[in-house]
């Protein structure tokens, strides 16, 4: 991804322009917002550090996708009208917006309540493949620094990722939360359930949201698919179709490639349909 376009230019759309510049993730990076004289200051201030810090990237302001010029990929971070409802309800301009901000290339979520965007900008017909929400990233890792802090180990030796309705309504699937290869649930039986229920108690901050975008964009970068946790528009899979959730799916050239189903027992099943339905 040559040209990269980011939505808003406060702490999260900032903070990500600089995770892309830093580790060269695009050849460009142009912070879009209606307040072109903040977006630029914010870009210029990310660009002076290149030299600095030994990369190379070109960082720039915009006011409106269209002088933004030609991009591989966008971003939604801070756009000023991305109505927060819950994760319920997206903003008609800016679906619109982003809808024909780029004619190809992926579309990222950044924000954490990223469901209802992610469904409205596939209904306006972007292919699903395209279109994904990267908090479930952000939201697995907490479950694994949550779960380090239960067993008093390093998050790097635990496996484990959420699946729902980000940010407030997500399960942890049991089979899959390991630590050494062995279930958490063998080590502390209520390790897991602790830990997610801080989870679910607080969204992830912007750092950790655009360390997980950054993730996402690795990954996209790719030719061989990496299985994240991701937020996707479903077509039957987990018995569920035109609905986003956080899940496990395999991401490469640019696109998701697969929607992994993990295994999930009655009660995690029971849980992961009434996340859909708001219970």
């Amino acid at each position: 991804m040559r040209r990269v376009a980011i939505l808003g230019s406060g702490d999260l759309a900032a903070t990500l322009a600089r995770r892309l510049a830093e580790r060269e993730l695009a050849r460009a990076v142009v912070l879009v917002d209606a307040d072109d004289g903040r977006a630029r200051g914010k870009a210029l201030d990310i660009a002076q550090s290149g030299p600095v810090e030994g990369f190379d990237c070109v960082v720039e302001g915009a006011r409106d996708l269209a002088t933004a010029g030609p991009c591989d990929a966008l971003v939604v971070a801070d756009a000023p009208d991305l109505a927060d409802l819950g994760g319920q309800a997206a903003s008609p301009r800016l679906v619109e917006a982003v809808r024909s901000g780029v004619r190809s290339g992926p579309v990222l979520v950044a924000v954490a309540h990223a469901c209802g965007l992610v469904e409205a900008l596939v209904e306006s017909g972007l292919a699903r493949e395209r279109v994904l929400g990267s908090v479930a990233i952000a939201q697995s890792g907490a479950l694994r620094r949550h779960l380090a802090d239960e067993l008093g180990t390093e998050p790097s030796g635990i496996a484990a990722h959420v699946l729902g309705r980000p940010p407030h309504a997500l399960i942890a699937p049991r089979e899959a939360a390991t630590v050494g290869g062995v279930r958490v649930d063998a080590r502390a039986p209520a390790a897991l359930r602790r830990a997610l229920g801080e989870v679910n108690r607080r969204a992830p901050g912007p750092v950790a949201l655009a360390e997980a975008a950054a993730c996402l964009f690795r990954a996209l970068r790719g030719s061989r698919p990496t299985v994240l946790p991701v937020v996707a528009v479903l077509r039957g899979e987990y018995g569920h179709r035109g609905r986003a959730l956080a899940v496990p799916a395999g991401v490469a050239a640019g696109a998701l490639q697969e929607v992994v189903e993990a295994a999930l027992d009655p009660v995690e099943r029971v849980a992961l349909d009434n996340a859909l339905r708001g219970l």
